[in-house]
């Protein structure tokens, strides 16, 4: 396990011998906590690093060494892996899985709009910034709401010019602003309307 931002996250190694490919195969799920004691499973319990196929070298076995490292726009997850035959000599070689910062899970949208308001938020700075995957014909849009989800004025849905182009740091603007502003010491939320898109932070 491992600090990431304001949390706790994990990589759960499982072992499978239900399996028939190797006498047993490990793979990875994502787990977090908000605070290093209570876990919980995450992501559907999908493999995080998928397995290799029969072809390749890691196939059965797969071990993180360490937390991701930050390697500009991505997150570099260093696994050693292999193949675990009972009548074949046992061989282990390092990896990465790489995959974009903040990529570990994504709230996601099809053709129909799909909408989500986050908690209060308290933070410094007056801009958005969006962690997205936008596909063809699809967007992201973000209303700056108060505390009780009111909509401000000038920043909200029909305001916001909608984000077409994904990308890890893309900012956010409305028909009029750039910037969010707030009253001193409130918490606002954030309203996002998604269409084929992916939102990761």
């Amino acid at each position: 396990s491992f600090c990431y931002e304001s949390m706790w996250l994990g990589f759960l190694r499982v072992m499978h011998t239900e399996r028939t490919k190797g006498y047993k195969q490990t793979t990875v799920e994502l787990t977090a906590s908000r605070d290093g004691r209570h876990w919980y499973r995450v992501g559907r319990r999908e493999e995080m690093i998928p397995l290799g196929s029969e072809e390749q070298w890691d196939t059965d076995y797969h071990d993180p060494f360490w937390e991701p490292v930050a390697v500009g726009d991505e997150l570099w997850i260093y696994y050693r892996s292999g193949k675990l035959r009972r009548d074949q000599k046992r061989r282990c070689d390092l990896g990465v899985a790489k995959l974009r910062r903040d990529g570990f899970v994504s709230l996601d949208a099809g053709s129909d709009p799909g909408t989500i308001v986050t908690r209060p938020l308290a933070f410094a700075g007056n801009r958005l910034f969006v962690n997205a995957e936008v596909s063809e014909g699809g967007y992201v849009k973000a209303a700056v709401l108060t505390r009780e989800q009111q909509p401000v004025e000038d920043r909200t849905l029909v305001d916001a010019i909608p984000v077409t182009q994904g990308g890890v740091t893309v900012p956010v603007t409305w028909k009029n602003t750039g910037k969010i502003t707030k009253p001193s010491g409130e918490h606002i939320c954030i309203g996002f309307e998604l269409k084929n898109a992916r939102l990761y932070s």
